[in-house]
C-alpha cells in the first residue's frame, strides 16, 4: 500500500491531538504516483454548498484564508478553492492540498483522518467528520496549526523534488564542509560570505530590488537554558547580522525592530525539524539608517556530535511582491537541513532532503514561481 491512513475518533470534550504529531510515519517506499498538481499556496474545499455557505464555510474560510503571521503585509496562509462534493471528480484528485468536510448525523462523535500520497505525490488530504456544525467548527478552531504544519510540510517536500533537480554544488559543499549539514540548496544561491562560523547565501536578481537569502551560523554549545531563551536568540541574531550583513551605505546594517520608532517583537514555538528539537523564530528585519525591510524566519537546533549550536536563517527582500511565497521557497530549503547518519558518511555525497520522504523520478513540469530577473 502507497499511502499511510490515521484516524483520530474523539469524544465530545477530547482534546485533539493531531496538531503534536509529525511526519515520522511516512513511507520509506518509491511511490508510483504522478506529480502533485496545483499552485504553490492552493488548497481545495470539498464540502456541500449548504456547509460552504454557512457556519462551517465561514469558520474554515477564517482557519484557512487567515493572515500568514510576520509578514509585512496581508497574505492568507493558503488560497482556497471551494470544490462541491458532487464536482469532486479524478480531474481535481491529484491536487497537493484537499481538505474534505462531511456532515454525517449518524455519527456519535467527529473523526479526523489524514491521508498521505492517496492519489498523487506529494499529497496531503484531511477529512473531518462530524455529527453537527458545532463539532466540525471545534475540530477546524482546535487544530489549525497542526493543520497549517501539514500542509506546509508537503509544500516543502514538493519545492525539495524540484530543487533536488538543480543543485547548486558550491554551495551545497560550502555548507556540508564548514557545519557538516547536508542542505538542498538549488541554483540560483551563491555563498556571500564565508568564516569559519559564519555561511551567507544569497540570490539576486540583476534588474530589480529581490532578494533569498540563507545564513548559518554556530557556536558552542552551552547551556539549554540560555541558547534556547527566545531573548537570547533574538539578540544573537541581531549580533550576526550587524557583523555580517551590511546594507548599502556605509554605516548600515540588517537588524529588527526594537526601541524607537517601532518594535515588532518576533514570535517563537517550538519545533521539530528532521528529528532535532528547534526553537522556530519569525519576525521582520529591517537595516538600520535605511529604508529596507522584509520577513525572516531562524531555527535553533544542537549538533550533539559536535557539540555545537547551529542557527539557520532565512530571509527575503521583495518590495514589489507578495512575500508569502518566497519565503516558503526560503524555508523549503531550510527544512531540508540534516546531518548524516553515521552509515551514509561512506556514501556518495549527495542531498537527501526530509528524513523518511522518498526520492522520486519526477514526471512532467514542476513550477517554482521564480524571482524577478
Amino acid at each position: 500500500m502507497n499511502h499511510k491512513t490515521k484516524q483520530i475518533r474523539l469524544s465530545s470534550f477530547a482534546i485533539v491531538m493531531i496538531a503534536i504529531l509529525g511526519f515520522s510515519a511516512c513511507t520509506t517506499e518509491r511511490p508510483s504516483k504522478p506529480s502533485a498538481s496545483g499552485r504553490a499556496g492552493e488548497m481545495l474545499a470539498v464540502m456541500e454548498p449548504r456547509l460552504w455557505d454557512g457556519e462551517v464555510g465561514e469558520t474554515f474560510r477564517q482557519v484557512f484564508r487567515a493572515e500568514v503571521p510576520m509578514l509585512p503585509q496581508r497574505e492568507p496562509m493558503f488560497n482556497v478553492i471551494h470544490i462541491p462534493t458532487n464536482n469532486f471528480t479524478q480531474v481535481f484528485e491529484t491536487h497537493r492540498h484537499i481538505f474534505k468536510i462531511e456532515l454525517d448525523q449518524s455519527l456519535e462523535s467527529p473523526t479526523i483522518e489524514i491521508t498521505r500520497d492517496v492519489y498523487s505525490y506529494p499529497q496531503l488530504v484531511v477529512t473531518v467528520k462530524g455529527p453537527d456544525v458545532e463539532e466540525i467548527n471545534r475540530i477546524l478552531n482546535d487544530n489549525k496549526e497542526g493543520f497549517y504544519d501539514r500542509y506546509l510540510q508537503v509544500e516543502y517536500i514538493r519545492l525539495q523534488n524540484a530543487y533536488r533537480l538543480m543543485i547548486q554544488r558550491t554551495s551545497y559543499d560550502v555548507v556540508k564542509q564548514t557545519f557538516g549539514l547536508e542542505m538542498i540548496i538549488p541554483e540560483g544561491y551563491y555563498p556571500v560570505v564565508e568564516g569559519e562560523d559564519f555561511v551567507w547565501l544569497r540570490k539576486s536578481a540583476t534588474n530589480e530590488e529581490f532578494d533569498q537569502a540563507v545564513m548559518i551560523w554556530s557556536m558552542d554549545y552551552t547551556d539549554p537554558e540560555v541558547d534556547f531563551d527566545p531573548d537570547v536568540i533574538w539578540d544573537r541574531r541581531d549580533s550576526i547580522t550587524e557583523r555580517y550583513i551590511p546594507g548599502q551605505f556605509p554605516g548600515t546594517y540588517m537588524a529588527t525592530y526594537r526601541g524607537e520608532p517601532l518594535e515588532l517583537r518576533p514570535e517563537f514555538r517550538e519545533v521539530t525539524l528532521n528529528d532535532k528539537y528547534a526553537v522556530e523564530m519569525r519576525g521582520l528585519w529591517r537595516v538600520q539608517g535605511d529604508f529596507m525591510g522584509g520577513p525572516f524566519v531562524t531555527y535553533t537546533f544542537v549538533d550533539e556530535k559536535r557539540g555545537r549550536l547551529i542557527m539557520v536563517d532565512g530571509w527575503v527582500f521583495a518590495p514589489k511582491y507578495d512575500k508569502r511565497d518566497y519565503m516558503r521557497q526560503v524555508e523549503g530549503i531550510i527544512w531540508s537541513s540534516r546531518f548524516p547518519h553515521p552509515e551514509e558518511e561512506e556514501r556518495p555525497d549527495e542531498p537527501e532532503g526530509i528524513e523518511g520522504e522518498p526520492e522520486v523520478e519526477i514526471e512532467g513540469e514542476l513550477e517554482i514561481e521564480e524571482g524577478p530577473e
